[in-house]
């Protein structure tokens, strides 16, 4: 194990959320034994000591502008520094400029990676992943909807497909919940749906495969780097494939769990914030900061 760090955190949660990428870091690496310090972004972290590095992952401060009493803290000359990029694809000039703040970029979104490489930046592709002790696959549910959704509609496009899919059955469930209680959704659903947002393989995947359920999710470009299409989850095109997908896999049993076995396993063993918490520390050794 990696000697035990000194971590500063720096994200706002006074804004009636604490969910999402910088709390699950934050008690990812303290699962691992490291002193993780969660500190609010107006604050100059200089204030609590020296840190071995500092992590700031996108928590969307640029669409709270108008909710935040202060400007975020501009982490040039404040380091090792660490930024993670989440939402390139709603906001990517902010995170583009945010990112220059820092000494090592990640980027949830391989498009957004690739982008910030040609644009001159060293950035790597962390894909989003899930917190297990937050989504946890006990207890064994049995299905009591034949399809269940969990989020918002945040985009016209997913208003459009939720509508269609929802024609094809009366029993189903589509509401917002977190943790535990999303969990027991995802578990309660023969199939659980996923539509995405540009090319963003979401956390929504990563959450509904831990918890041992049968995802049947939107197809983007990078979802074949991490997933096998019929052996981890199911992937459609259109809403004509996802709509005959849905009937087939909803009526097969036997087969859709083993397919959602298969994909929980992938996830647990691979696709945990603990595994990307140490990609990030694994970089920093070979860098020499660590």
């Amino acid at each position: 194990m990696t000697k035990k760090l000194r971590i500063c955190n720096l994200y706002e949660t006074g804004l009636g959320r604490n969910d999402g990428a910088p709390y699950y870091f934050t008690r990812t690496l303290r699962d691992m034994g490291h002193d993780c310090r969660h500190i609010s972004p107006h604050e100059d972290p200089s204030k609590y000591g020296p840190f071995d590095f500092y992590l700031w992952a996108d928590w969307g401060e640029d669409a709270l502008t108008s909710m935040l009493p202060y400007s975020p803290v501009n982490m040039k000359g404040i380091g090792p520094s660490v930024y993670i990029a989440s939402d390139t694809h709603l906001g990517y000039d902010y995170r583009f400029k945010k990112a220059k703040e820092f000494d090592f970029v990640f980027c949830n979104q391989l498009d957004a990676a690739e982008k910030f490489k040609e644009a001159g930046m060293n950035a790597e592709w962390l894909p989003h992943a899930v917190y297990p002790i937050a989504y946890p696959n006990k207890p064994v549910a049995i299905p009591t909807y034949d399809l269940g959704f969990v989020g918002f509609v945040t985009f016209e496009k997913r208003a459009e497909m939720l509508d269609r899919i929802l024609r094809e059955t009366k029993n189903y469930y589509y509401g917002q919940k977190l943790f535990e209680d999303a969990a027991q959704i995802f578990r309660r659903s023969k199939v659980v749906f996923n539509t995405a947002a540009v090319d963003d393989i979401n956390m929504r995947c990563f959450e509904a495969l831990a918890t041992g359920s049968f995802l049947l999710t939107e197809n983007v470009p990078t979802l074949n780097k991490i997933f096998e299409n019929k052996k981890h989850l199911v992937s459609y095109e259109n809403m004509g494939e996802a709509t005959e997908f849905f009937k087939y896999y909803r009526d097969n049993d036997e087969e859709r769990k083993v397919i959602a076995k298969e994909g929980m396993d992938l996830v647990l063993s691979e696709h945990t914030y603990r595994n990307r918490a140490q990609t990030i520390i694994d970089k920093l050794e070979r860098e020499g900061v660590l």
